[in-house]
């Protein structure tokens, strides 16, 4: 029987299993709620009151006469009714409106709303416009714009963000930090995104934290994410759990991930159903990962093909997380094929694995080991 590789997690940027290598970035662009500076003006305050509490047409009925009026927070607070509507032409409307007059978090709402709207110089403009006025959000939020393509643009805002104690540009300077393998600086800057108040950002220290070798504080970080609610932290604090035996810590903390929908907790959930003795809840757990499209599932279900000497389901299963992606998966539909005497059809599995980084499909490309056709023990041989 072949013996196959059962890492679940570890890959930079796999869903399933600890995220080691990677860190959940805040990209997404955020407008700003009003200021306490609007409370100087009772009429105008009242409608923010209305606002926050859910009663748009209130809020309306107070912001419209007085936005006519030329009153600039009136008009940013229409711009929030009509976001909160749906109905952006009239949000940028009232956003450009306000932030021509000076309004700072009318220009970095506007600006957001241009982004998304894909109409970037203009958003940029606004944006800029926006710091220049004092918006932090609108400093983060060019950071934000600017994360994935030019990494050294996006902490340069995030920097002044920091600079103003906003939680999501300290932890994204970590991500960024953590992206070039600065782990100590990443670390650092987690820290103190977590004191700001950014619990997006316990997870990531957690899993910075792993990678140093600080595996107590790490699960302390992971236990404190789940508590939160973030999923990323319950499924992972799950698997920490199961590596040291607390399988009923770890199926409480997977079932909370799978109702978070959190990416990776339906096969981590079956995980822990394997460690209990519960083979069927295990499968079926992997094949709902599976249904919903996460390669993990399918790649957990051929290693529980493989252990049972269902080969030919291995095989398939395999190739299928493969052809996802999946490195893992990569490697033992290479092994599985050579095994079975398919040689010309394992050789590209071995080269996609060896690319992605995977030390034994290196090996065996540069002949430090080789995968015998029928063996017993996986196939794996020394040279």
């Amino acid at each position: 029987m072949a013996e196959v590789e059962q890492q679940f997690g570890g890959g930079a940027e796999e869903a399933d299993g600890l995220q080691v290598g990677g860190a959940d970035a805040v990209t997404e662009l955020e407008t700003q709620a009003p200021s306490a500076a609007f409370d100087a003006d009772p009429v105008v305050a009242a409608g923010f009151l209305a606002f926050e509490a859910g009663n748009l047409e209130a809020a309306e009925a107070v912001f419209a006469p007085a936005a006519a009026g030329g009153t600039r927070a009136a008009m940013f607070g229409l711009g929030l009714v009509y976001q909160a509507r749906d109905d952006f032409d009239q949000a940028v409307r009232w956003y450009a409106a306000a932030a021509e007059l000076g309004e700072a978090e009318a220009a970095n709402n506007l600006g957001t709303l241009l982004a998304v709207r894909g109409e970037n110089d203009a958003a940029v403009a606004w944006l800029s416009q926006a710091v220049a006025l004092g918006s932090s959000e609108a400093a983060v939020n060019l950071g934000r714009m600017n994360h994935w393509d030019n990494p050294a643009e996006a902490e340069f805002w995030y920097r002044r963000g920091a600079e103003a104690e906003v939680g999501s540009a300290m932890a994204n300077i970590g991500v960024l930090a953590q992206r070039r393998g600065d782990l100590a600086q990443a670390a650092e800057w987690y820290r103190k995104a977590v004191e700001a108040g950014e619990v997006r950002a316990v997870n990531n220290l957690g899993n910075v934290l792993l990678m140093q070798g600080e595996v107590e504080e790490a699960m302390d970080c992971f236990k404190r994410g789940a508590e939160d609610g973030d999923g990323h932290a319950q499924v992972n604090f799950a698997l920490l759990s199961l590596a040291r035996g607390e399988v009923e810590e770890a199926l409480s903390a997977a079932e909370r991930g799978r109702e978070s929908d959190a990416p990776g907790a339906e096969v981590v959930y079956g995980q822990v159903l394997l460690a209990t003795g519960d083979q069927q809840g295990a499968a079926e757990a992997f094949q709902r990962a599976m249904n919903a499209g996460d390669p993990s599932g399918a790649y957990a279900l051929g290693v529980v093909a493989a252990q049972t000497g269902a080969l030919i389901d291995a095989e398939r299963l395999f190739l299928a997380a493969a052809n996802a992606g999946h490195v893992p998966a990569m490697w033992n539909s290479a092994v599985l094929l050579q095994q079975s005497g398919k040689t010309e059809a394992a050789l590209p599995w071995f080269e996609a694995a060896a690319a992605a980084g995977h030390p034994e499909a290196q090996a065996v490309l540069s002949g430090a080991i080789s995968v015998q056709p029928g063996g017993d023990n996986g196939g794996v041989a020394t040279a």
